[in-house]
């Protein structure tokens, strides 16, 4: 019983405490309102040492800083400030918002006239300001991310610039809800950002993270693949691409197209490093493909090629057939069907599809 009488006497000892004002206190109050901040500053933290439950010399703090731009300490200040005496909470949030504004807006103004380094400054100042507003993190991410895309290969500021951005992008994944539309854009930035940088494989994490809390986002995922398809990165599209796939397949969205540069992606994978199991996949991807656009040419010789390359003579000279009943006149079909009926032994299909492709050769050189 006593135990507990002691501590109330204590809480209460605080409260009174905090809601005192001493001679500094009240000095630092009027050095701020004359403008003289260094003095004021000098005298709330004198009243801290007499006192260091002081609410008013803390949030005086906070407001001396403001004025002198130091935007980081005033935070400190103001939060603790409200930690010790939560009646003014509304002052302090009104004060942090206010430091944040000032240098969030002129950051804005900044992106207008395009100086994004000069708005990354005031950004910078912003998230200080108020460490815990995620749309600062979003937007400085965002004008790093732009930075990083416009720093010459050749320089440290580019990977410099993308680090920054994922950085900020990260904490509004921390301080938002998956719900928020700022998270869904951090998270697919950092994404993107992360394959810039040459961190594919964790890109691909975060874009995983990003279709199982939303499959619709398989746009981005997808361009990203697409684009390393024409960059010839085989390994990392079939990545992208596949997880755009899954995303696509949840909610009903299958895309031929994608299949189909799936099956390239897999194709040069088998092709350059002799895997017959790459080859096997690519041809998967192109009959799913063609289960949503049937007999498409392109993607029937796809097959064939990758057959040929898998020596597998009996499905060319299947897939052959087809594609030659719908292209014709194109002479690799009929060059392909050549070697695999002479691969398999029949002669005769062997020679009426060789006299085919001799025919197709002489017409595309002009000699017939």
């Amino acid at each position: 019983m006593k135990s507990r009488i002691l501590g109330a006497a204590i809480v209460l000892f605080v409260v009174f405490l905090a809601g005192c004002k001493s001679t500094m206190t009240t000095s630092a109050i009027l050095h701020n309102q004359s403008g003289q901040y260094d003095k004021a500053i000098d005298t709330a933290n004198k009243a801290l040492a007499e006192n260091p439950y002081d609410a008013e010399a803390e949030f005086q703090l906070g407001v001396a800083y403001s004025y002198l731009d130091s935007v980081g300490l005033a935070y400190g200040h103001f939060k603790q400030a409200g930690k010790l005496d939560p009646k003014r909470a509304a002052d302090v949030q009104n004060n942090i918002q206010s430091n944040f504004a000032r240098h969030y807006n002129a950051a804005l103004n900044k992106i207008k006239d395009e100086s994004y380094s000069d708005a990354a400054v005031e950004l910078e100042k912003a998230v200080r300001a108020d460490p815990m507003d995620e749309k600062g993190h979003f937007q400085i991410g965002s004008i790093y991310a732009k930075l990083g895309d416009e720093s010459p290969d050749s320089t440290a500021e580019r990977p410099e610039n993308y680090a920054k951005a994922v950085t900020h992008f990260d904490k509004v994944l921390e301080l938002a809800k998956p719900t928020d539309q700022h998270y869904r854009d951090a998270l697919s930035l950092a994404g993107q950002v992360l394959a810039k940088s040459g961190k594919a494989e964790e890109a691909a994490t975060r874009f995983n993270r990003l279709v199982e809390e939303d499959p619709t986002n398989y746009r981005t995922i997808e361009k990203i693949g697409y684009d390393l398809v024409e960059d010839g990165d085989w390994r990392l599209a079939a990545v992208f691409l596949d997880l755009a796939a899954q995303a696509r397949a949840k909610i009903g969205a299958d895309d031929a197209t994608l299949f189909f540069n799936l099956g390239v992606a897999n194709f040069n994978l088998g092709k350059d490093a002799s895997d017959p199991a790459a080859l096997e996949k690519a041809v998967s991807y192109y009959e799913k493909a063609l289960n949503l656009s049937p007999n498409e040419p392109l993607t029937l010789k796809n097959i064939v090629v990758t057959y040929v390359f898998a020596e597998k003579w009996r499905e060319v000279a299947t897939w052959g057939e087809r594609f030659v009943a719908v292209s014709p006149d194109d002479e690799i079909g009929w060059r392909a069907l050549t070697r695999a009926y002479n691969e398999i032994g029949d002669k005769e299909k062997a020679r009426r599809c060789e006299l085919r492709w001799n025919e197709l050769r002489k017409r595309g050189s002009g000699t017939e």
